[in-house]
């Protein structure tokens, strides 16, 4: 009876954390960000909607190689009176940026929803399927702490990722990245689950999910990749049953990742053989300063950016671990995840847009999380993990109020701050064996940063936005 209750409890824990995400996802989702900031929205759903309606996937590339285009004047969520230069857009067809699988989702809900044009398919329409899918990645994510890990480390992880401003406001935008974070947390959890079992069936789902990941972007060959890594960490060398396994993945996945070429060989082969190689040697955009970017700033758009510290803060953590001789392999599949996608961000790597390091947010933030509740499990290294914690919620205060707004609460921040730092120092150096307070200090710090996080969300409005959104 008692188990049952504790289930039951955990159940509505998890589920309430789910609707926290819904909601401050929801929130505003047709306005921030601001609709035709990346067009790419629109094009997405115009490839979908064009399919659906006439077989001949039509919309917005920004790349050489398209044999067919014309200029035309979308005005869709009054585009040309709030983003655009005044220019037509250029309308591609057959499209063959990306495979259609995001755009027939979007696309698809647009065309149940009574859209025929491309001028209807407004962001209040076309970015709720992108919402879902982003709250899902939040249940996964729990999932996957729940499932190698523990249950509190799921709480703490959801909790974060949930309420995180950026990650929340990048979940509302029709970005492929948005749709392969599901398919690599997923591929996680069933890889992790079949080192776990030895069951041929979780390294089945994997593979079927590494092979749809595809379909959304090429991106999503990040899921191989993941997988590879993790199979050889387990067999530690490339035969016997290493080759087994992976051949086994690779049977089920390439044949779903080669549907896009079928799929692009429809519309003739060469035409897709000349859009496919002008996307490869695209201009590299992202340079040789790809890895001080990618912790140094985070992008929402191309040109918006949102300081987000529990994204620093897991870089922080995965750089800490980096330096350690032994890691759980549990956490490894983090580390080999975060590698694998940054091989294929490195490769892919055209102009540094922010979609495309979306995927690093949720593993980042799994190393934070998990790092944050051994303190409070353990009660080990709370010293630099309250550092970590308090990087977090100072760099949210400040986003909530300003530096004049802050005076009356100084004295406070300086005493507390101080004494708590010294009370740490102190417990470290003579190996207090008593941590019950640091623990109930950490907890309390982690609980000011998810109410910070859900301030600052409350705030972001359309006026907000244009104000302070560098």
């Amino acid at each position: 009876m008692k188990n049952n209750i504790i289930k039951i409890i955990k159940s509505l824990v998890f589920i309430s954390i789910l609707v926290i995400a819904l909601l401050v996802r929801k929130k505003n989702y047709a306005e921030i960000p601001i609709p035709g900031q990346s067009v790419d929205e629109y094009s997405y759903s115009w490839v979908g909607l064009s399919l659906i309606k006439s077989g001949m996937p039509v919309g917005v590339s920004g790349i050489s190689g398209y044999k067919n285009s014309m200029p035309r004047y979308v005005n869709v969520d009054r585009f040309y009176q709030t983003v655009s230069t005044g220019e037509p857009l250029t309308i591609n067809y057959p499209w063959m940026d990306h495979p259609p699988l995001l755009g027939l989702i979007t696309g698809g809900y647009a065309y149940l929803s009574g859209v025929r044009v491309f001028e209807d398919t407004t962001s209040y329409i076309i970015r709720k399927p992108i919402i879902i899918i982003s709250t899902i990645s939040v249940a996964l994510l729990m999932i996957f702490c729940w499932v190698n890990f523990s249950y509190l480390a799921a709480v703490i992880s959801g909790l974060i990722y949930a309420t995180t401003p950026l990650v929340v406001l990048s979940g509302r935008m029709i970005q492929a990245e948005n749709a392969i974070i599901p398919c690599l947390l997923a591929c996680m959890i069933s890889t992790s689950l079949y080192l776990k079992k030895k069951n041929e069936y979780w390294l089945l789902i994997a593979a079927l999910v590494a092979g749809v990941a595809t379909l959304f972007k090429l991106n999503g060959i990040v899921c191989h990749l993941f997988v590879f890594f993790a199979l050889l960490n387990k067999y530690k060398k490339i035969k016997g049953d290493f080759i087994k396994d992976f051949g086994f993945f690779l049977a089920i996945s390439l044949p779903i990742s080669f549907l896009f070429v079928i799929y692009g060989s429809v519309y003739g082969i060469e035409n897709f053989k000349n859009i496919f190689f002008s996307n490869y040697n695209r201009f590299y955009g992202i340079g040789s300063n790809a890895l001080i970017e990618l912790i140094r700033n985070q992008r929402l758009t191309h040109h918006k950016y949102l300081p987000e510290a529990s994204i620093i803060g897991g870089w922080l953590v995965f750089l800490v671990l980096m330096l350690k001789k032994h890691i759980k392999n549990e956490t490894n599949l983090v580390i080999f995840s975060i590698f694998s996608y940054l091989i294929v961000y490195i490769f892919f790597g055209s102009q540094p847009y922010g979609w495309y390091t979306f995927p690093f947010w949720p593993l980042l933030i799994i190393l934070l999380s998990i790092f944050l509740t051994s303190g409070i499990e353990k009660g080990k290294n709370l010293l630099i993990k309250f550092f970590i914690s308090l990087f977090i919620l100072g760099a949210n205060i400040s986003q909530i109020i300003n530096i004049f707004e802050f005076q009356p609460f100084s004295n406070y921040w300086r005493i507390g701050v101080s004494f708590i730092f010294f009370i740490f120092l102190l417990k470290s150096i003579l190996k207090f064996k008593k941590s019950l307070l640091g623990r109930i200090l950490l907890v309390l710090m982690i609980m000011a940063i998810i109410y910070t996080n859900l301030k600052y969300l409350n705030m972001i409005d359309i006026n907000f936005w244009w104000q302070n959104v560098s």
